[in-house]
């Protein structure tokens, strides 16, 4: 719910604040915000001479949106904080009330604000470490505790049974009953394994590093991994930290868990995407098949439904941020990558900083252009988008 301050002149007359709930609920429905004498999210300027208030009501560490306008110089006074804010390096936003783009970025906002205040307290499990070839993907347990409010929990796979103890997971045989011909009996067990992690840990998400698995005996968690992302339950793999938490925002954010895919090649026309851990809805038929590095375990190969996408990754930092929107233009079937491939359109500027600034190896890929809420969030979080 949007906290919401009003703001005006000392000693203002009660005239000035007659209808000002009907000002606002044409901007947010009524149940979507309440009025606050502290801790706003939103200072709405009745007049001028409100400068002063509205410094009191603002703190480092936190973002405002400033609602002005053309009535009793309220937006000159909105104008005037926004300067403030700005000399402060306090992030803001500075809105007109009449302009027809503010019912939409205050819809905007609450979803964000929303997604974010769920994000906090959830527990993210690292099954494993990070994978050590992932040199520009690990972050630090406070900086996600102090970012997001999520809570890592690192659990070695020494503190777990072996897979081969665990019953075959019903559910995860059913599902992908008629997938196949290979037997998925031990990716079942994994599937197994990982479901009583998440229960015993009481976890929100997982991301887990794989390859010991592959390496020692042979199996995957590509296909568990995917299963749980169509259920939707975000599960990351190679204890990739910074793509589990862009997959956990974008659930939030959007209800739909992106795909973690590998950057294969930048061309001056395209980037190439792959992995093998799709989200089987996310795909038009798709078949199961062995993991693309090793030949080993089981991994999705599909189709890419959707020709619009987002592609989206933070810095291990959690200061900057990569984002685009973009269409599919191809879906290739290499033999020298991952299972499930895109070939995506990206401008100029965009491919330059693939090439030459990434901010590490996976992205997320993401159906539909939600390029503008994450710019939001970003704005929100104080991270920069790259441009």
């Amino acid at each position: 719910m949007l906290k919401i301050k009003l703001l005006a002149f000392q000693d203002a007359p009660d005239s000035l604040f007659e209808n000002v709930g009907d000002r606002i609920e044409k901007l947010i429905s009524r149940e979507k915000f309440k009025l606050t004498e502290s801790n706003p999210d939103l200072l709405f300027f009745l007049s001028g001479g409100s400068e002063l208030a509205a410094k009191t009501q603002v703190s480092a560490g936190n973002f405002y949106l400033l609602i002005g306008s053309r009535h009793d110089n309220s937006y000159a006074s909105a104008t005037e904080v926004k300067a403030y804010l700005n000399d402060m390096n306090i992030p803001s936003m500075l809105l007109d009330e009449e302009e027809s783009a503010t019912t939409e970025l205050l819809s905007d906002f609450n979803t964000v604000k929303q997604a974010l205040n769920s994000l906090n307290g959830k527990r993210l499990g690292l099954i494993g470490q990070v994978s050590d070839w992932l040199i520009s993907s690990d972050i630090p347990a406070g900086l996600l505790k102090e970012k997001f409010g999520i809570e890592l929990i690192v659990i070695p796979w020494s503190e777990l049974a072996h897979f081969s103890e665990c019953k075959a997971s019903d559910a995860f045989l059913d599902y992908f009953q008629g997938e196949t011909h290979i037997d998925l009996n031990e990716t079942a067990k994994v599937s197994e394994l990982l479901s009583v992690t998440i229960q015993k840990w009481n976890l929100d998400a997982i991301t887990v590093e794989c390859f010991p698995m592959v390496q020692k005996d042979g199996v995957t968690a590509c296909l568990p991994l995917a299963k749980f992302n169509n259920d939707g339950f975000p599960a990351g793999c190679e204890g990739d930290l910074t793509a589990i938490i862009g997959m956990m925002l974008c659930k939030e954010l959007t209800g739909a868990i992106p795909w973690i895919a590998n950057i294969n090649k930048v061309t001056d026309e395209v980037c190439m995407f792959s992995h093998c851990t799709i989200a089987p809805g996310l795909v038009s038929g798709f078949s199961v098949t062995t993991h693309f590095e090793t030949g080993k375990g089981t991994a999705i190969e599909g189709v890419f439904k959707q020709d619009l996408i987002t592609i989206f990754r933070f810095d291990n930092k959690l200061s900057k941020a990569f984002i685009a929107s973009a269409n599919i233009k191809g879906r290739p079937k290499s033999s020298t990558a991952c299972r499930t491939q895109i070939e995506v359109k990206l401008t100029q500027d965009e491919l330059q900083l693939l090439r030459q600034s990434p901010l590490g190896n996976h992205h997320l890929i993401l159906p539909g252009d939600c390029k503008k809420l994450l710019r939001f969030v970003c704005l929100l979080l104080g991270i920069e988008v790259l441009k």
